[in-house]
């Protein structure tokens, strides 16, 4: 990953061929010692792992082959005190058909370029019984 830092709580990655978009995230963050933000982001991917949440669970697909990232977007929060990735994509494959999804996994190829903001403030995450998610407390 390259990383450019434009201000104290803005920077810009590039996410390299081969890399996972969210470890990447991760080890970047634990590096950083960023403990909440959001991020923006496009680029292409060659596979992974995207999902959908039906019925108060995860239903997930995994994919293979060339796909434009029409969007990117997501956020990062503490859930059961670690670091956690929120994010959803808009993909394009070969036919122009769009697939849209949680990301579980997505390894890019050729590149990934993704603005992100940090935040001050831990911005935590708490069981929700109702939904079985665990929303933003």
């Amino acid at each position: 990953m390259i990383i450019h830092k434009i201000k104290k709580d803005l920077f810009i990655l590039s996410i390299e061929p081969k890399e996972e978009l969210i470890s990447q995230l991760l080890m970047f963050c634990k590096k950083q010692k960023i403990n909440s933000g959001f991020f923006i982001g496009f680029g292409a991917a060659q596979s992974g792992i995207i999902g959908r949440y039906t019925n108060k669970n995860y239903k997930w697909k995994k994919i293979s082959g060339e796909f434009e990232i029409g969007s990117l977007i997501g956020n990062l929060t503490i859930k059961d005190n670690e670091l956690f990735i929120h994010s959803h994509v808009v993909l394009g494959d070969k036919n122009f058909k769009a697939l849209v999804g949680h990301i579980k996994e997505l390894v890019i190829y050729p590149t990934c370029e993704i603005i992100f903001w940090f935040f001050d403030k831990k911005i935590k995450r708490k069981y929700n019984k109702e939904t079985n998610l665990f929303l933003i407390n």
